[in-house]
């Protein structure tokens, strides 16, 4: 795993911690967060290498797929390295992520 990514990821588990909810990366690199009401976040870290992977629209239409045991899609909330945020918004536009609502893109200082 690169340093990047994990500085990213680090940074989206610190969040969900520290909004009480409690938190588990998962084996494909996602972080998972189960806060209020059931609810499960799925967090991702994006670097530059993501984008250059023939399969990674593919992984993002399967996270933005994912549901709760109650039906309802997760929400997915991608943290980029500052490099490559708006190559990663115009992808979630061709791949039809963005306008669904449930999938946001962070920026590192917030």
């Amino acid at each position: 795993m690169s340093t990047r990514r994990q500085e990213l990821r680090q940074l989206l588990e610190a969040y969900y911690r520290g909004c009480g909810w409690k938190v588990e990366t998962a084996d494909d690199g996602t972080v998972r967060a189960a806060g209020l009401g059931g609810v499960t976040w799925i967090g991702l870290p994006v670097v530059a290498d993501d984008l250059a992977d023939p399969d990674f629209p593919d992984r993002l239409r399967e996270l933005g797929a994912q549901r709760m045991p109650q039906g309802q899609l997760c929400p997915l909330e991608l943290l980029p390295d500052e490099g490559c945020a708006d190559e990663l918004r115009s992808l979630l536009d061709e791949v039809g992520l963005r306008e669904r609502g449930h999938v946001e893109v962070y920026a590192v200082a917030a």
